[in-house]
């Protein structure tokens, strides 16, 4: 006989669907394989016993494994058969087809092995379980004298006495850390509830109270029973199904379980679910873990070891947007990417829309500096947030540029805010202690005003499921249940003054930066920290951190030093860049759509744009020095020039060039009598001819609108 058909983890059930590779144990050399050829004997015993220092067995049967999980049956078995070992033995086999069938008696003889009742003498009388008689360390499972009905498993050592129980010869062997009452209990609870999803309720009920209840008197789980027996009361399957959170006997419910079990039990005989994927994906992670540029979701290739091309990573500096007048305190792109709105000392709020950074709203009705923005779940909204004198929150309509809402009850600085998911709520976040911490609603109705001594909120960051509020005060982190309004967590941080907090994707970590020189990851549940990022420079002011990269694989922050920073989330620095000199970086945002973009505010009344060297394959540069050639009063890229080749970069509305002053432009890194040249040949030529002439395609890159370049090279030019 072959392997067995299905790898270990196969949804499949009936016990009809599985071959046995005979009687031998799992992982063991098969000797009653007769009908292979002689030769194939020779060749196994002419091979060492290890493949590059690896266990030749453990990599034969993982690689069965694997082959029946990619859907390759046939080769599986005949590696199999040629190999001589065997994925599983027939018990493991038996085993796997009583739980995935339903098999729970069954199940668990197989699981603890076979059972013969009365005591330790065999006279067939009750007799306590671990005491006098049972062989010391030995498993005691208890059935009663109806098969199918136990009650406990004793540890072996007098633990647990009641009559009429069954004595262990055999079963599979279990992993060291295994928990023979835990894997138990699961198999009889998945029982109960299937009992209950047919409506046998008479059954369920006695499983619950002759199976289920002595184990949590034994292991004083009460908590666990007591929400088993509520289950009772459900009105039908479906009600037993949601409330129980478990997907039924028809779902993967089963197969959870056996995944469950599979774990306590040795691999030597039952290989973990997926172990060749497993292997595969810790050689990935080390990979991506270890490479401090790795900016994509794309999963490594396993033909090469992966290193990213720093040259892929966002670096360089592409565009300034200078249209505040006073420091840019924070920035925010849209959950979309498609506007980034930046808010400043100036009184004054900029939207601009993301392919040109063309400037498309400027937003005034503030009377003092703007400290915050948020984005309403479907972009169409925006909250800022004011300062001393003003005092205010605003709701505007992002397309009309319009103040919708003016909420201005506030007696000291709005600082933060957050939508609910609906983007019919948000939560403001003040210094005012009588209107610190509130729900409001778009009509401008106070939903819900927490109260609590000392609440004067210095953030506010919202877990993208609504499901938790955190809250930074100065030294202290509150989270809180949005929906029961109930507090669950706070947690108080010791000679440190909170500044920001952002929250993962994922909602289970929250980004903290704090006084001095401090960024913590932290776990939103229990606030263990997770990471610590150092090298910038905090300590008198507020500056923001923020999650950023593919799959949130980098921390960016500012810092006092006219710096940003990048680090990996597991720890190491990346990169440090000179920003906004003189004074500090106030904040960072990544791009939430494309990793390789991401943009920092800064005291000089600058925002500045940082993309990767090379925009796409399509747009080829190769150069050593370069200059940029921008339009600050529309915001427009309109040349990029380099040495070798002379590349051209216009923008993607293809304005004439001629309409445009020298007074306008701006070049860096070319000698004076080159830039002269350059103008004067630039402004004589209008755009639209100049593509037409040179056949060059006009194409628009997702973050700077440029011209695709790949088909032509402007090396021959001479000025």
């Amino acid at each position: 006989m072959g392997a067995i058909k299905y790898a270990n983890g196969s949804s499949s059930g009936g016990k009809g669907a599985l071959e046995s590779n005979g009687s031998h144990a799992n992982g063991s050399r098969s000797g009653a394989i007769v009908s292979s050829p002689s030769r194939l004997t020779e060749k196994r015993a002419a091979l060492p016993p290890t493949f590059f220092g690896h266990d030749r067995e453990e990599v034969t049967r993982i690689l069965i494994q694997g082959l029946h999980e990619l859907g390759y049956d046939g080769a599986a078995t005949t590696l199999s058969r040629e190999s001589g070992y065997e994925l599983e033995g027939p018990v493991v086999a038996a085993f796997r087809a009583a739980v995935l069938a339903g098999e729970w008696a069954e199940a668990e003889a197989l699981l603890f092995g076979v059972q013969r009742y009365g005591n330790a003498d065999g006279d067939g009388g009750g007799g306590g379980l671990g005491g006098e008689g049972w062989p010391t360390g030995e498993v005691n499972i208890g059935f009663s004298k109806n098969r199918g009905k136990g009650i406990y498993v004793g540890d072996g050592a007098g633990a647990g006495s009641w009559p009429g129980y069954q004595h262990q010869q055999g079963g599979l062997p279990l992993a060291e850390a295994a928990n023979k009452n835990e894997m138990l209990f699961w198999l009889r609870q998945q029982k109960y509830l299937e009992l209950l999803e047919r409506r046998d309720l008479d059954a369920a009920l006695a499983v619950l109270r002759q199976e289920l209840q002595p184990f949590a008197q034994a292991t004083h789980d009460v908590g666990r029973l007591h929400q088993l027996s509520s289950l009772i009361m459900c009105a039908s399957a479906d009600d037993v199904r949601y409330q129980a959170q478990w997907t039924g006997a028809e779902g993967d419910s089963r197969a959870q379980l056996l995944s469950a079990l599979s774990r306590y039990i040795s691999p030597s005989v039952m290989i973990p679910e997926h172990r060749l994927a497993i292997l595969l994906d810790q050689v990935k992670g080390g990979w991506i873990s270890n490479c401090l540029y790795h900016n994509t979701s794309t999963s490594p290739s396993l033909y090469v070891d992966h290193m990213c091309d720093p040259d892929e990573f966002p670096l360089q500096t592409i565009l300034e947007l200078r249209d505040h007048t006073d420091e840019v305190w924070f920035l925010a792109f849209s959950n979309n990417g498609d506007y980034l709105a930046t808010t400043s000392k100036d009184h004054t709020i900029c939207i601009y829309e993301t392919r040109s950074y063309k400037l498309v709203q400027r937003l005034e009705d503030h009377e003092s500096g703007v400290c915050y923005v948020a984005w309403s779940p479907d972009d169409s909204k925006l909250i800022s947030c004011a300062q001393a004198r003003d005092n205010s929150a605003r709701v505007w309509d992002v397309r009309t540029g319009r103040c919708i809402l003016l909420l201005s009850s506030f007696t000291y600085p709005v600082t933060s805010a957050a939508w609910a998911p609906s983007g019919e709520t948000f939560v403001i976040g003040s210094q005012d202690a009588d209107a610190a911490l509130c729900v409001w609603n778009l009509d401008g109705d106070k939903v819900f005003p927490w109260r609590e001594d000392g609440l004067r909120v210095h953030d506010v960051a919202m877990t993208p499921d609504g499901s938790r509020l955190v809250v930074l005060l100065e030294t202290r982190i509150l989270v809180f249940d949005l929906a029961s309004k109930d507090k669950l967590a706070d947690f108080a941080l010791d000679n440190v003054k909170l500044t920001s907090v952002n929250v993962s994707r994922n909602g289970r970590y929250m980004l903290v930066s704090m006084n001095d020189n401090k960024i913590r990851l932290m776990e939103i549940e229990t606030g263990e920290v997770v990471q610590t990022y150092d090298g910038h420079r905090q300590t008198q002011f507020i500056i923001r951190s923020a999650f950023g990269g593919a799959d949130e694989n980098f921390i960016v922050s500012g810092s006092e030093d006219s710096r940003v920073y990048v680090w990996r989330t597991n720890g190491p620095l990346v990169t440090a860049l000179d920003a906004h000199k003189p004074g500090c970086v106030n904040a960072v945002a990544w791009h939430p759509t494309d990793p390789r973009v991401f943009a920092s505010a800064g005291d000089d009344s600058r925002v500045r744009m940082y993309v990767t060297f090379f925009f796409s394959s399509s747009y080829c540069l190769f150069c050593c020095e370069s200059c940029l050639v921008w339009d600050f009063s529309l915001k427009r890229v309109l040349l990029f020039l380099c040495y070798a080749p002379i590349a051209i970069f216009l923008s993607c509305s293809l304005y004439s060039i001629s309409q445009y002053s020298p007074s306008s432009l701006v070049l860096w890194n070319f000698p004076s009598v080159l830039l002269a040249l350059v103008c004067l040949w630039a402004f004589l030529i209008r755009a639209p001819n100049f593509a037409d002439a040179f056949g060059i395609r006009t194409s628009s890159y997702e973050t700077v609108p440029v011209l695709d370049l790949s088909s032509i090279y402007l090396a021959s030019i001479t000025l």
